[in-house]
């Protein structure tokens, strides 16, 4: 295995890296560090906030003996998360992935993803080397960059959904069904998973998965059934997912203080199961909205959104007033090329959901900004 840099077309070696700063250094570090058994804490350096909060920590118990890696969440809702990663954590994923992916046979992996982040390390990096296969990556690729990427035969491209959505824009006249394509947890929609492999005749395959749990699931195009991976064990309580298997956390830190993780993980994923290696994402407790006493994923909404003409993306934060009577009011936050009218988008809520009165507010002329892995995490005003 080898890592190409794409910018100044050469490879180049792994090898321990003070302060790693663009993909290649961070790939290269990070891949040094695994395969010499060196501890290091992994996070996007590029954060001020972060560094800092980092830097606050009692820095004697961020190590831990026996563990590889240290992630951080972002922390754009409140205190970063610290979870604790084995190497056995990370290659015994790596082996469950590459079995869901049968026969099909790679000779170099292309991802557009850092490596800041489990998505970008375990993936984008673990995977390959167990494929002893060479990585390809540059700093910032463009759609068209891609396309011709994956047009190689034998190429699995780690990307983002919102990768996805711009080659269904591009429609690119090309054949890709000598390549697969992998997506981070970040939702792929439903129309435009079915769209990809429509245009590219190739398929891509969405992991469902969170830092402390490792991956737990997928679907291809399409899909909406989740398929768990070899080892993992789902349950639910209160309705919420509950994962057991032997990619899980044993060990995370937060505010300072180090809880020892005992399974079944308890997630914030509102499932439906339907047995015992199948379940269907509803949305996640914390953006669950509550309609005429009915629970509604803003995600969904989201989709019914971001399929009308002009609209780019949306971000929909739920407004709960306890001295209201209505139902919790979606505060929807649009990027678009023309504003969105809330008499169209009234009516297009009808047509979904019926008669049921969804109180929300739109808020125009504003730009979504998106995690490393397609996540949306917050907007600005343009």
């Amino acid at each position: 295995m080898k890592i190409y840099d794409m910018d100044n077309k050469c490879y180049v070696n792994t090898k321990e890296i003070k302060n790693p700063k663009t993909k290649i250094e961070q790939l290269s570090h990070v891949l040094y560090c695994f395969e010499n058994d060196i501890f290091d804490v992994v996070y996007d350096k590029s954060q001020p906030a972060l560094v800092k909060y980092i830097n606050s920590l009692n820095q004697d118990i961020l190590y831990q003996d026996g563990m590889q890696f240290l992630y951080f969440t972002s922390g754009t809702t409140g205190l970063p998360t610290g979870v604790f990663k084995t190497k056995e954590n990370s290659i015994k994923q790596a082996e469950a992935l590459l079995k869901t992916l049968g026969d099909r046979k790679f000779n170099r992996v292309v991802t557009t993803v850092p490596f800041v982040h489990i998505y970008g390390v375990d993936i984008g990096a673990v995977v390959p080397k167990l494929l002893d296969i060479d990585i390809w990556t540059k700093e910032n690729f463009l759609p068209e960059e891609l396309v011709l990427e994956a047009e190689k035969e034998g190429t699995l491209i780690v990307t983002t959904p919102v990768f996805i959505k711009a080659l269904n824009r591009i429609k690119k006249d090309v054949n890709l069904s000598g390549s697969y394509f992998l997506t981070s947890t970040a939702p792929v929609p439903k129309d435009d998973g079915k769209k990809f492999f429509e245009l590219y005749n190739t398929s891509v395959s969405q992991l469902f998965a969170s830092t402390e749990t490792g991956l737990m699931g997928h679907k291809i195009d399409d899909e909406e059934i989740l398929k768990t991976y070899d080892g993992v064990v789902i349950d639910e309580k209160y309705g919420m997912l509950r994962v057991s298997s032997p990619f899980v956390t044993q060990k995370i830190l937060n505010d300072g203080v180090i809880e020892e993780v005992k399974p079944p993980f308890q997630t914030e994923d509102i499932v439906e199961i339907l047995s015992e290696s199948e379940f269907k994402l509803l949305g996640r407790s914390s953006n669950l909205a509550k309609i005429a006493g009915k629970r509604i994923s803003t995600q969904q909404i989201e989709g019914i959104i971001e399929a009308m003409d002009e609209v780019e993306c949306v971000l929909i934060k739920i407004r709960r007033d306890e001295r209201a009577l209505k139902d919790e009011i979606l505060d929807i936050y649009v990027e678009s090329k023309i504003g969105l009218d809330a008499k169209v988008l009234r009516k297009t809520l009808k047509e979904h959901f019926g008669a049921m009165n969804i109180a929300f507010k739109i808020f125009n002329n504003v730009k979504i900004t998106r995690s490393s892995v397609g996540k949306k995490i917050g907007f600005k005003e343009l």
